[in-house]
Formats: C-alpha cells, sequence, structure tokens
C-alpha cells in the first residue's frame, strides 16, 4: 500500500473539562495550507530593517491573534449553548469568530488547551508511525 502525500479531512469529537458534557469537533489534522496559515495568524508587521550591508527583518506578533487563529482553523463544530440553551451555531467563517469572541474566557482557555494536547497527541502519533524518536517522559 502506497503512502498518500495529501491530508484526508478527518475529524474527532473531544470533551470539555471533566465532565464530558460540552464538546467540540476538530479536525484530526490540518493540511499544509492551513498549518502556514496558523503560522501567520500571530504575525502584525514583518518589514525588512538594517543597512544594506547587514539586513535584517524585524516583526511584531501577537500571540492572542495566533491563538485565535489555532482554534479557528481545528474548531468544526460544539455543544456550546447560549443563555436560551440553543446551541450556537459556527456554521460559516463569520459566526465561528463572532461566537468565539463572546465566549467566556475560561471556556476559550479550555477549547484552546484541548486543541493543543490533541495536536501534540496527533504530532506523538505521527512521530511513532514515522520511526522517529519520541521524548521520553520522566
Amino acid at each position: 500500500m502506497s503512502r498518500s502525500c495529501f491530508v484526508v479531512p478527518e475529524s474527532v469529537t473531544l470533551p470539555l473539562f471533566d465532565d464530558g458534557a460540552l464538546w467540540i469537533k476538530v479536525k484530526k489534522q490540518l493540511n499544509a495550507g492551513e498549518v502556514r496559515q496558523m503560522a501567520q495568524g500571530a504575525f502584525t508587521r514583518v518589514s525588512p530593517t538594517g543597512t544594506p550591508d547587514a539586513p535584517s527583518v524585524a516583526f511584531d506578533l501577537n500571540m492572542d491573534a495566533g491563538a485565535f487563529q489555532k482554534i479557528v482553523l481545528y474548531l468544526l463544530d460544539w455543544n456550546l449553548s447560549d443563555a436560551a440553551g440553543k446551541t450556537v451555531a459556527i456554521d460559516t467563517p463569520k459566526a465561528k469568530a463572532d461566537a468565539l469572541r463572546a465566549l467566556d474566557p475560561d471556556v476559550f482557555t479550555e477549547i484552546e488547551r484541548v486543541i493543543d494536547a490533541h495536536a501534540e497527541t496527533m504530532a506523538q502519533e505521527k512521530k511513532r508511525r514515522s520511526g522517529s524518536p519520541t521524548p521520553s517522559t520522566t
């Protein structure tokens, strides 16, 4: 069987908090375009600096924007509800962005934590499949 060079769109449902009553559905893996988009999400300005003899580049980072971009790229669905108990739809980019910005900060932080843990698990799984050494946990 040959190895695929393309990301197959798959999703996984992950519980939030300890009780698991709330969940998010995320992409199992980002594709190359999404990874680059996520990496660029934190950059607010990149500009050349220095002199012709010693050129360099200056950049400003907005880590909050980077974290937000990561969640936007991974998140597909959820069961989070509004004050009336109705599940908040995130089926368009605008609806997703508006809903994420309106979240309670603790819920946003939990979503980010769960996505980070998922991404790390996928990276470790990929290393195991490829035979790359994995760091020991002590």
